[in-house]
């Protein structure tokens, strides 16, 4: 089952603001693994820059509004949509 995204609410100037969790995927809310937008100082290279691994306009078109831009893909997710041959929406068993 998946866990609800865990949304973090500041208060700026009176008002609210929801911000995204960074590290999990908008698509399953598991975490991404994202080296780019952790916080450890890091030489490693992040799994997305893979070659094998694409994010087709298709797969982007998944992620809410809300949440583009603002939090990476897992790659299980990457791959269960190559695999599906990106044909409906992946929706992951977890």
């Amino acid at each position: 089952m998946a866990k609800p995204l865990i949304m973090q609410v500041l208060c700026v100037n009176n008002k609210s603001v929801d911000t995204v969790d960074p590290l999990l995927c908008p698509l399953c809310q598991q975490h991404n693994h994202c080296v780019n937008l952790g916080a450890a100082d890091t030489e490693k290279t992040c799994w997305c820059n893979d070659p094998a691994i694409s994010f087709p306009q298709a797969l982007l078109d998944q992620v809410p509004n809300d949440k583009k831009r603002k939090a990476c893909i897992c790659k299980t997710c990457a791959q269960a949509f190559k695999e599906n041959n990106g044909v409906g929406v992946y929706t992951p068993d977890k």
